[in-house]
């Protein structure tokens, strides 16, 4: 899952990029596990591009299509509506979200979270912070943005492979320790 915030007590579940059809349709890029769990997550609201309006939808319909998703919003009849809702996100209070057993997590939990690598003599590396995830085809990948106490000022794309990678992952310190030369 993706939170542009990560401090905000909302997760992104979708984000509008498209429309689909004359009937109101929207195509979504799904942030959720499970895409159909968008038609009963609740309650929902539809956040626009600055994070500074946000108001309630519901998603009635959604479907595979091509690569990606679509769904029909309560209310949204017709293409010209469908059109002003580009950009916008649908999201929905982590505390609507289904309960984790023990050491589960979702992908938002990491967003914030430091990064550190062993060094060359066995100290720890900060790389910086987990800014956010991206799907690719073969694994996930977290996006790590450099800060001022940082080792330098690289943004490090860092495959999400456990075990291999990925050593340990503490929510509790917001910590993420992982198998990663800083030159890679």
């Amino acid at each position: 899952m993706a939170r542009s915030d990560a401090t905000s007590p909302d997760i992104a579940a979708a984000k509008i990029v498209g429309v689909y059809g004359i009937k109101g349709w929207v195509k979504l890029k799904v942030n959720l596990e499970s895409p159909a769990s968008l038609t009963s997550l609740q309650p929902q609201f539809l956040v626009d591009a600055r994070n500074q309006g946000r108001k309630p939808v519901r998603v009635l319909n959604i479907r595979a299509q091509g690569k990606g998703y679509v769904a029909l919003l309560e209310g949204v009849d017709d293409r010209n509506a469908a059109e002003l809702l580009r950009g916008y996100s649908i999201v929905v209070p982590k505390s609507a979200l289904p309960t984790l057993k023990e050491g589960e997590f979702y992908w938002d939990d990491l967003v914030g979270c430091r990064v550190m690598a062993p060094g060359d003599d066995g100290a720890p590396l900060y790389l910086g912070d987990v800014d956010y995830l991206l799907e690719t085809g073969a694994n996930d990948v977290l996006v790590v943005r450099a800060s001022e106490s940082s080792i330098d000022d690289r943004e490090r794309l860092i495959p999400y492979i456990e075990t291999e990678v990925i050593a340990r992952i503490d929510l509790d310190d917001a910590l993420i320790e992982v198998n990663w030369h800083p030159d890679d």
